[in-house]
């Protein structure tokens, strides 16, 4: 709660001034223009303090930020280290989230203006912040915050004896292509309710009634409390996941969100670099190799269903 208070107080305010002056900077017919920042690298010890070495520590304290707030533990860099994860990469650009982990590109999230408007708009409905925040939020920063390409860096120790592995070269040219279309392999058609509680049901019968039969313990499957009345809170009514060759779709309600967009080879290094993760529990990488590189074959439509407590039902996408 600290760092949130701290982020609404501080930062929000440094972050709406700076979009106010990239939009002031705009063309003049008011087309979009792309401010290019410098790569960020942020150094992880092997106590998991993370510093900035290439930004004034002054500018982070007037900020508000202290780079101690997101340290790691040990362990968790152990693990890093264990697993030969030298670095991972993140990178925002008008499009969308690219990210890699070893110059290993995962899965992109990408969006076009319709996907990230939506998410603008629902952002705001899961924090805690005055209106004048919020509309700050929603208005300015957001919406400028797309006319920057950033680019984050977080380095982790190496392993002993390990090979470097070289940073991948700034620009478009490595960026993930689209997947292509492929034949389809399963198809799933599931609409899953939630009861007041938090209780999902199949084809009407009650997880928990199911858990009992099979003596199996379903708890880890309910929403928590908190969790639903934001969910019906916010307005949204059922969650829409569907697979296509070219990536998973989501929506809220009837609205699309961004797309976790894939390709044969995004799917593949993806497996590869979380089946190499030693956090992971024993015999999980033979799963992870087994499913995720072919899921851009699977034709999956899944329906969360909310309670919509009286209001109006909105049609599903």
């Amino acid at each position: 709660m600290k760092l949130a208070s701290r982020f609404a107080s501080r930062v929000l305010p440094a972050l709406v001034l700076s979009s106010l002056l990239l939009t002031a900077c705009g063309p003049a017919g008011g087309g979009p223009v792309t401010i290019v920042l410098p790569r960020i690298i942020v150094d992880v010890a092997p106590d998991g303090t993370p510093s900035v070495g290439s930004v004034n520590p002054m500018l982070l304290q007037l900020a508000g930020l202290d780079p101690s707030q997101f340290k790691l533990s040990p362990a968790t860099v152990k693990q890093l280290t264990d697993s030969n994860v030298q670095h991972v990469e993140l990178l925002f650009r008008q499009d969308g989230l690219y990210w890699w982990v070893n110059s290993k590109s995962l899965i992109p999230l990408v969006w076009d203006d319709a996907s990230f408007n939506n998410v603008t708009q629902l952002i705001p409905k899961f924090l805690t912040m005055d209106v004048a925040q919020k509309g700050a939020l929603v208005n300015v920063f957001l919406p400028a915050a797309r006319r920057l390409e950033a680019n984050i860096v977080v380095k982790f120790p190496m392993a002993t004896g390990a090979a470097e592995v070289p940073l991948r070269e700034m620009g478009p040219v490595g960026l993930p292509e689209p997947g292509k279309p492929t034949t389809t392999t399963t198809a799933i058609r599931l609409i899953v309710p939630f009861d007041a509680a938090g209780v999902p049901s199949l084809h009407g019968t009650s997880l928990t009634e199911i858990g009992q039969a099979l003596k199996m313990d379903t708890s880890s499957m309910v929403f928590p409390k908190d969790t639903l009345t934001q969910i019906t809170g916010a307005g949204i009514q059922h969650m829409t996941i569907r697979t296509t060759p070219e990536g998973l779709k989501l929506w809220t309600n009837d609205q699309p969100l961004p797309t976790l967009r894939w390709s044969q080879d995004t799917l593949k290094s993806t497996a590869d670099v979380v089946a190499g993760l030693k956090m992971l529990p024993p015999g999980s990488d033979k799963v992870v190799m087994a499913f995720v590189p072919f899921l851009n074959m699977a034709d999956a439509n899944i329906v969360l269903k909310f309670p919509t407590n009286g209001a109006a039902e909105i049609p599903l996408p």
